[in-house]
């Protein structure tokens, strides 16, 4: 990337002028060819979020993306013949999904599994706007956007709505955990992963809106956030959805082994443990309102973070000697293993750390 210093010129009484760089304006093809208004030379001005001035030759737009993505079925199951029984399309969808691919076409010279059909379909629930599956024929598949979808209109405006619902839903999870601890009655957890599907649908979209504008920077349509501030959003979309992975693996847990959490006196810590929490991402919430609404990231000292931050500190140590106090020292259970070794390999303590830990994630995006 070559960098240009050019002097503003006074133009007439009202404007101002500044001279393109010759090598510029022939290599994208803009030497005026006459006076007649079709031959005219002509570059589009698109005013950045940053306050920046990015110019773009007319004739310089990217096509619009027609190409439906194949994909060889038999090549992939001869390369990992555990494909179909792991799930795999569902991760290959996904990815394509997020990189703003319009469609993908499966072949294979054998009919295609029911398996896989069934896979593809249940995956179609977990995108935001729904690919339309078509059967072309027993050996062809074609997944195609049902939106006409290009640069110019994309949702981008949708983005901090979908953030702030996200987030809405990840409060709703923590109450409902905290209902369940508190009635003794587990049995709505299990409702836990209908709600994380539709953190993933709105994380899935939020990725590929972002990488649609990152991948056509000569978008003419104003964005109404600076890239600084789209890596923001696409990092609290993310933080969002760990979240919502790790409560939805804590309802499991809790509706699974209700009885077995309860006899090793773990539940009143469980209680406390998400009043904190509760509190916690209740205030996040009113910050991720703010964060999402300003154009380009903040700079400086935050004085309301930096309180925040000192409060999520002084929780971690409360919730850290209430652990410590559960310990019993040399109580032995079943199969010699001690508290400490039980616990350690429950995953249930690995997943209410992670929901701990990512508020200081949230913090260091809103700082």
């Amino acid at each position: 990337m070559e960098f240009h210093q050019r002097k503003i010129q006074r133009f007439a009484k009202y404007s101002f002028a500044i001279t393109l760089p010759k090598h510029w304006v022939a290599k994208n093809k803009l030497e005026p060819n006459g006076k007649d208004d079709k031959n005219l030379a002509l570059v589009n001005m698109v005013e950045q979020a940053d306050g920046s001035l990015a110019l773009y030759p007319v004739t310089h737009k990217k096509p619009a993306n027609n190409h439906i993505d194949l994909f060889e079925l038999d090549d992939v199951l001869k390369k990992n013949p555990e494909f179909i029984k792991d799930k795999g399309i569902q991760l290959i969808l996904i990815s394509y999904y997020m990189n703003g691919s319009i469609g993908l076409k499966i072949v294979s010279k054998n009919p295609i599994p029911a398996e896989l059909v069934s896979q593809i379909e249940r995956t179609q629930s977990s995108l935001l706007f729904n690919w339309n599956l078509n059967r072309i024929s027993s050996r062809e598949l074609l997944i195609k956007n049902v939106f006409s979808e290009n640069p110019e209109n994309i949702f981008q405006e949708e983005i901090p709505r979908y953030l702030r619902e996200s987030f809405s839903i990840l409060l709703w999870m923590l109450d409902d955990i905290q209902n369940a601890l508190k009635n003794d009655d587990y049995e709505k957890l299990k409702d836990l992963d209908d709600q994380d599907q539709k953190i993933d649908r709105y994380y899935f979209f939020i990725v590929r809106q972002i990488r649609t504008i990152f991948d056509n920077p000569q978008i003419t349509k104003p964005l109404n956030y600076s890239h600084k501030k789209l890596i923001d959003l696409r990092l609290l979309a993310k933080i969002i959805e760990d979240v919502g992975d790790s409560l939805k693996h804590i309802g499991k847990i809790l509706a699974d082994l209700h009885d077995f959490i309860h006899n090793i006196g773990l539940m009143d810590y469980l209680g406390e443990f998400f009043i904190i929490i509760q509190e916690d991402y209740g205030i996040l919430a009113d910050f991720l309102k703010v964060s999402v609404a300003e154009k380009t990231p903040t700079f400086g000292m935050n004085e309301e973070i930096m309180k925040l931050i000192q409060k999520f500190r002084k929780d971690g140590r409360i919730l850290e000697k209430k652990w410590e106090s559960l310990s019993p020292g040399n109580d032995v259970f079943q199969n010699d293993h001690t508290f400490q070794d039980y616990i350690r390999g429950a995953r249930l303590i690995q997943h209410l750390e992670e929901v701990f830990k990512k508020v200081f994630d949230f913090t260091n995006v809103f700082f």
